[in-house]
């Protein structure tokens, strides 16, 4: 499960152009988010992907990309060019290709390390889409879980929605703004397809697992927050739509919660992992800000600085560590959320102060930029967030977690798979 919104000029109201995202996946695989920097290659060079290789280009652009530890590929991203992407697991009738092939988060990488703006990044994936068609797992640990792809692509002028299933695509240039979750929202109405002429591309959805999914929900919970917020919208508009719930305490009953938890292995299988949100100011200017870490309920928005990235948010792989931003607060998150109704306000207290402290003053860059106020800003918020948690940590200690509960047994398997330190 994710949830994925673009927003454009018209609707946030200051010139600017801001991406969302929330990405779901298995509650213990580490998700890293990193800067990839520009390169160019030597010629018949090969690019490794997550399960075959393809011809590199000579070129590739920089990028920061919010990635799980073992892919190749990238859940979300946005390059130096101010392209941005973000995908979606559909759930469709069309099944992968038995011969290894792209995965979906394959594709958006090629898209944005190939590509100067929206447009050329939807050509790219459709052309490497047609040549080498979606097959191989995309869980970390269930290798049986596999799914078709949408994507939002934006740039400074324009926001598309690409949906695909096997080769075959559609695409639509969604105008103002646009939301997508886990199901196909293009049918006829598309702007440009590999189907014939008028095809309807929602017969390929499986209704039932699209149902089960509960995008229909969070799809419409976001369409309905920007709607209410246009012609103000922020990144702390955006942050609120990602830290949504649907009920008054979350990993409860269906896949509403946009801000989602993990609650066992049948109906409540993802947690957010990371979250990004990307701001397109004018003269190719950024705002880059991420969580690093699980549930953005739970946790503060950073800057994030291309030119001198948190390293420590680009460690981790499948098992607790300590050098590991990611899973030093998976520590946190989880002995927090077995106590969450204990520890929501203090946490709500210390991610408005770090957003007040970091993201408002954080100034509009451009992506080389590396003056020290800035990395100064975008460090000491990594830093000092983790010190509020770990303050949280310690009263935790004094509150006995709840043991009937089913997503505390849950929470408490994963920990001890994982090696996460439970209080």
């Amino acid at each position: 499960m994710c949830d994925t919104c673009g927003i454009g000029p018209e609707y946030t109201g200051s010139g600017i152009s801001i991406f969302g995202k929330n990405s779901d996946r298995e509650p213990d695989e580490a998700q890293l988010v990193v800067s990839v920097p520009a390169r160019n290659y030597s010629a018949k060079e090969d690019l490794r992907c997550t399960y075959i290789s393809i011809p590199q280009v000579a070129a590739t652009y920089a990028m920061v990309l919010s990635k799980p530890f073992w892919l190749w590929g990238a859940e979300m991203g946005v390059n130096e060019k101010g392209v941005v992407i973000g995908n979606e697991a559909l759930f469709t009738k069309v099944k992968q290709e038995k011969s290894p092939g792209l995965i979906g988060m394959d594709l958006l990488r090629l898209g944005l390390e190939r590509s100067a703006d929206a447009m050329g990044a939807a050509r790219v994936i459709i052309d490497l889409l047609k040549k080498y068609g979606q097959g191989g797992a995309c869980g970390y640990r269930d290798k049986t879980f596999s799914y078709m792809n949408s994507f939002i692509i934006m740039d400074r002028k324009f926001i598309i929605k690409l949906e695909t299933v096997g080769r075959d695509y559609v695409l639509k240039d969604a105008g103002t703004h646009a939301a997508i979750s886990n199901g196909i929202t293009i049918a006829r109405d598309w702007d440009a397809s590999s189907l014939a002429p008028n095809a309807d591309f929602s017969k390929f959805s499986d209704p039932l697992v699209t149902y089960f999914a509960g995008s229909a929900s969070r799809k419409s919970g976001n369409e309905a927050a920007m709607n209410q917020a246009k012609g103000k919208i922020g990144a702390g508009e955006v942050f609120a739509m990602l830290r949504a719930h649907h009920g008054a305490a979350p990993g409860k009953g269906f896949n509403r919660d946009v801000c989602m938890h993990a609650a066992g292995k049948l109906i409540r299988k993802s947690q957010t992992t990371g979250s990004m949100v990307v701001e397109l100011h004018p003269e190719d200017k950024f705002r880059i800000f991420v969580t690093g870490g699980s549930a953005p309920c739970l946790s503060a928005y950073k800057p994030f600085l291309p030119a001198a990235p948190f390293a420590e948010a680009g460690v981790g792989a499948g098992n607790y560590a300590a050098d590991s931003y990611w899973w030093r607060h998976e520590a946190y998150h989880i002995n927090a959320f077995l106590r969450y109704e204990s520890v929501r306000d203090s946490a709500s207290d210390y991610i408005k102060e770090i957003e007040e402290k970091y993201v408002a003053p954080f100034p509009p860059h451009r992506w080389p930029d590396a003056d020290t106020s800035l990395i100064k800003l975008s460090h000491n918020a990594f830093t000092e967030a983790e010190e509020k948690e770990k303050h949280i940590l310690g009263r935790i200690k004094t509150i006995k977690a709840p043991i009937l509960r089913p997503s505390a047994f849950f929470w408490k398997r994963i920990a001890r798979r994982s090696g996460v330190p439970i209080i």
